[in-house]
């Protein structure tokens, strides 16, 4: 089971929003009792909060050498930044609470995406003899795609029919019996689907393959 952490990297982090997420960590962690010693110390993390923000105050009168001690500043805070983070989730240990009393942003939990609604498919005849193109409509957040297709009249059980899953919205099927009339579904797939064994189907085709 996933748990949320610090986030300890803020290389994408736009420079003017650096210093302003720096100090309210460095706020937040200041007389806190979860975290009693923290490396770096708050006093060199401060400094190097200050060192940052006056570098960027500097790069305003546009030269190469302001903007040069601003980055190299930056890699300081940054790696600052990232030793602290480091000691806050070993500390709290996954303790959402501690976690969320040090000021860093937090990682966020993958949400269940639960059991998908029902594709609309439509089949065509393919280019040989004994294949069917399929097409499903997208769905958002499917994984993938589980198309059952059996000679009428199909089974009851969906288990007893033929599979097979395609990573996007087409796919082929191949050695299928010359006319003979199919019937097709399908599904979309997600983590929950497939632990589960729930799907919603599509409303079924029947085609005759040539």
């Amino acid at each position: 089971m996933k748990t949320q952490k610090a986030i300890i990297s803020f290389a994408k982090t736009k420079d003017h929003e650096l210093a302003d997420i720096a100090q309210a960590i460095a706020n937040q962690m200041t007389n806190n009792l979860n975290f009693s010693s923290p490396s770096p110390s708050l006093s060199d993390l401060q400094a190097a909060i200050d060192a940052y923000s006056n570098a960027l105050i500097q790069t305003q009168s546009g030269s190469k050498a302001d903007t040069a001690t601003k980055n190299a500043c930056r890699l300081t805070l940054e790696h600052d930044l990232s030793t602290l983070g480091t000691y806050v989730n070993l500390i709290a240990d996954g303790d959402v609470v501690k976690l969320q009393s040090s000021g860093f942003p937090l990682s966020k939990l993958p949400e269940p995406i639960g059991i998908l609604e029902a594709p609309v498919l439509t089949v065509h005849y393919g280019e040989n003899a004994g294949e069917m193109v399929i097409e499903i409509s997208s769905i958002a957040k499917a994984s993938g795609y589980i198309v059952l297709y059996a000679p009428t009249p199909a089974p009851a059980d969906n288990n007893d029919w033929n599979s097979k899953v395609l990573s996007s919205t087409k796919g082929i099927l191949t050695h299928l019996k010359s006319e003979t009339k199919y019937v097709y579904k399908a599904a979309a797939i997600s983590a929950e689907a497939n632990k589960m064994d729930i799907y919603n189907f599509s409303t079924p085709v029947e085609k005759i393959v040539p």
